[in-house]
């Protein structure tokens, strides 16, 4: 049975004990090194402390050797800047230096040096940081120390970071990533490195590659139980989410990470967190609460001397009095953050926001002159840190400025390049802003394609506006939309929609791999796939065609090559028949005629991994019989051979078709089914999560616009058209379709229900609807078709399997066919 940590750390308090009643000083100063080792892997940095400075002066005590304590002190540094306490931590280090020299300890003298960087990160010392860094990694390059290399790596990715050389940051983030992952096997550093790359591409305003990075992160930190790192990684998930728009899920992954925060005693991240939820609710303008969590988190950063979180402090009280109109607080804010930013970093990622903030200030103050010089200057430092969001703001705000100077051609110029921007990235909150604007330029416009552009940025802006939940701005837009003269289904009242449902990591999960969703059952189904990555189950995965067998499958192929270990994935229906034995257990020299050399099999070359065979259901009674024999006892024989051969692999498997009945019909064999079948995934078909069509019409139309370079967006209507349709084509008929209209829709950038129609049913007079009849009658018929079209696609067209899985003869199935055609 595990133990929990309480039990582990029960255990080594009694050990410290006893160890002291025996009066053995070296047994009990180990015993109090181990029970700290273990606070710190629980996160627990208090006790890990007091026990660590109990161990320095028993050592010191003992007169061991001065490198002893200097690592001891060491330890208790790391777990100072863990606890963002990084002035004590330089202490320490500075204590420990003294008790070395370079000449005896030259590996322990680099440590504390790369140790002294870290620490000097956190306090925004980044020149000095990257001097020591240097000398570190010098020592560490000769003397061939690969761990403490990586980890070098990994500390300069950060400073170059925080000085805006992001290429040279992404280098060592790279180079650390790679020694981590495949040199030393380190999955702690793996955690590290995959969240740091992820502060990057978020930077980049690459919202997928920054999500993707921070999903590994957090995955391998569940898998080990780090919480900390948890904590970390999800709190910058949370800003991920807050740069792109998505507020909700924002707002959960710093309300998460704040508790984690609070629970392991990190005082810098739950002032972080404070800001990142003061800044949503200044947005969404809840003042008091964006003032609650900003006193707070003010009090810490101003205890702690976090010069960054300061900044960041009052960075999040300037944003809250412009919501509120206070342009002098707001200006002044901004302008002690600016001045603390250059001090601190004045190439680094701060400058450029804050300047576009003070230029938005500006503007509204009419002080055209100053505005320009802010939002150039913003402008120029954007372009040169690639940071495409702050590009498209701060154009957004230029727009907004040769307004006011009555240069309408330059507005207009500016304002599609921040559309252009925006749109490329998929962010909604500064689009939204930047559609509106750009919507409230037109009025009054004679030109009616220039109209008609102007009514469609005010609907794209009224649909932004209401998924961010910015009800003001939204009821904005609809007068815009009237004062435009727009067609009623725009300008209609919005119905009141239920909130959006908070992400969980489960969904986090599910959408590093592919699944757009928030059907309960999907996700369980997802969560039991990830819980048995790790496992030597073998796992059938069921549903029908299109559900998304396959992402559910390459779960296991991410995990497999992420460790080095081969995946094969086996097509069953393009496996020839009279071959299907040799393709799968390979043959030697001379089994049959042709047979010139001795061949491995596809299980061979899975070996040590896993192997997916999809289509499990197509194979034949004599392939099944030998492939029973692999589950069974792991042996095999090559076609031709007389000895057994062992095999370690697991089977992950997939099929469409329902082999419970086919056990039943007698077509496949219960023995395989129940072995194959250790553990049974069963995706629901798209029309049992009609909750999910609309994310995943979002999704592909998001994908579509970043290709296109256009946009296409659904009225209401239309979206309930959609989602009514019967879909048994599953998620790929949904995404074949929704690319087909995106295509189809030319010029055309708002689809309402009678615009669709022609591009849905293209020479139809009358479309038909997804529920012909009311009453009682029409729904029997309606539940008939989707059944048995269901399970004719479960068995890939095959008339007579899916007539014994309905339970009904043939001929009834032909005869139903007939009335549904």
């Amino acid at each position: 049975m595990n133990k929990t940590t309480a039990d582990i750390i029960r255990e080594r308090e009694e050990a410290v004990s006893s160890a002291r009643l025996t009066h053995d000083p070296e047994r009990h100063l180990q015993s109090l090194e181990d029970l700290a080792e273990i606070f710190l892997r629980a996160d627990s940095y208090l006790p890990a402390l007091q026990n660590l400075d109990e161990c320095i002066q028993s050592a010191e005590r003992l007169g061991l050797e001065e490198s002893r304590i200097a690592t001891l002190e060491m330890k208790a540094a790391q777990a100072l800047i863990d606890k963002a306490d990084a002035p004590e931590a330089l202490r320490y280090l500075a204590r420990a230096r003294g008790r070395i020299s370079a000449e005896t300890h030259p590996d322990l003298v680099a440590r504390l040096q790369l140790q002294s960087a870290r620490a000097l990160i956190e306090l925004s010392q980044y020149d000095e940081a990257l001097r020591i860094c240097e000398r570190a990694h010098t020592c560490f390059r000769e003397r061939g120390l690969t761990g403490p290399l990586a980890h070098a790596y990994n500390c300069f990715g950060r400073i170059y970071f925080r000085l805006g050389d992001l290429n040279k940051a992404k280098e060592f983030y790279e180079a650390s990533l790679h020694l981590f992952r495949w040199d030393l096997n380190d999955d702690d550093g793996v955690i590290r490195t995959h969240n740091n790359l992820g502060v990057l591409y978020r930077h980049l305003s690459d919202w997928r590659q920054a999500t993707w990075h921070m999903l590994r992160s957090m995955e391998i930190a569940t898998r080990l139980g780090n919480f900390a790192y948890l904590a970390v990684t999800c709190a910058n998930l949370g800003i991920v989410h807050l740069k792109a728009g998505s507020w909700d899920e924002a707002r959960d992954h710093f309300e998460r990470a704040l508790t984690s925060y609070l629970q392991i005693g990190r005082d810098a991240g739950v002032a972080r967190m404070r800001i990142g939820l003061a800044t949503i609710a200044s947005y969404r303008h809840d003042f008091a609460t964006a003032e609650a969590h900003l006193s707070a988190a003010c009090q810490i950063t101003t205890r702690l001397g976090c010069s960054r979180e300061q900044v960041l402090c009052l960075m999040g009280r300037g944003d809250l009095h412009y919501e509120m109109g206070r342009n002098d607080l707001a200006l002044g804010s901004y302008d002690q953050a600016l001045e603390m930013a250059r001090q601190i970093a004045p190439d680094g990622d701060m400058i450029h926001e804050l300047q576009r903030r003070r230029a938005e200030v500006f503007t509204r103050r009419e002080e055209v002159a100053l505005a320009t010089d802010a939002a150039d200057d913003a402008l120029q430092r954007a372009i040169r840190l690639k940071d495409s969001l702050e590009e498209g703001a701060t154009r957004r705000v230029l727009a907004a400025i040769h307004t006011a100077e009555g240069r309408v051609t330059e507005a207009f110029a500016q304002a599609r390049q921040s559309i252009r921007l925006l749109e490329g990235i998929h962010e909604r909150f500064e689009l939204a802003r930047a559609y509106r604007e750009q919507a409230q330029r037109a009025k009054g416009d004679p030109d009616p394609e220039r109209l008609r552009e102007a009514q469609n940025y005010a609907f794209k802006a009224m649909s932004l506006f209401e998924h961010l939940g910015l009800d003001d701005q939204v009821r904005d837009c609809e007068g815009a939309l009237r004062e435009l003269n727009a067609p009623s289904w725009l300008v209609a009242p919005r119905t009141d929609r239920p909130a959006h449902p908070g992400t969980t990591q489960t969904q986090d999960i599910a959408r590093a791999h592919g699944f757009v969703t928030q059907h309960a059952r999907t996700l369980e189904v997802v969560r039991k796939g990830s819980e048995l990555l790790s496992t030597p189950a073998r796992v059938l995965i069921q549903g029908e065609t299109g559900v998304g067998k396959n992402l559910l499958a390459y779960m296991f192929r991410t995990f497999e090559i992420e460790r080095g270990r081969p995946f094969v994935e086996v097509n069953c229906t393009s496996l020839p028949g009279d071959l299907v034995e040799s393709e799968l257990f390979g043959y030697v020299r001379g089994a049959f005629t042709g047979a010139a050399i001795t061949k491995r099999g596809i299980f061979e070359d899975a070996d040590g991994g896993t192997i997916f065979l999809n289509e499990i259901g197509e194979l034949s009674e004599r392939t099944q019989v030998k492939l029973l024999q692999v589950l069974d006892d792991g042996t095999y024989r090559r076609l031709g051979e007389v000895r057994s051969r062992q095999l370690n692999v697991r089977i992950v498997s997939a099929t469409n078709k329902d082999l419970d009945a086919a056990v039943k019909a007698g077509w496949f064999r219960a023995d395989l089914f129940y072995r194959l079948g250790q553990v049974v995934l069963s995706l629901p078909p798209l029309r049992e999560r009609r909750e999910d069509i609309p994310l995943l019409i979002r999704n592909y139309l998001d994908e579509l616009s970043a290709r296109e370079g256009r946009q296409v967006l659904f009225s209401e209507d239309a979206m309930d058209y959609l989602v009514s349709l019967p879909w048994l084509g599953n998620v790929r008929e949904l995404k074949h379709k929704i690319e087909s209209i995106f295509l189809c829709a030319g010029r055309q950038e708002l689809l309402d229900r009678a615009s669709l129609m022609p591009i849905l049913y293209p020479g139809a007079s009358a479309p038909p609807d997804a529920y012909p009849s009311r009453g009682l009658r029409g729904k029997v018929d309606m539940v008939k078709r989707e059944e048995v079209l269901a399970a004719l696609s479960r068995n890939g067209g095959n008339r007579s399997r899916a007539a014994l899985e309905l339970g009904i003869t043939r001929r009834h199935l032909i005869r139903l066919l007939k009335q549904i055609s």
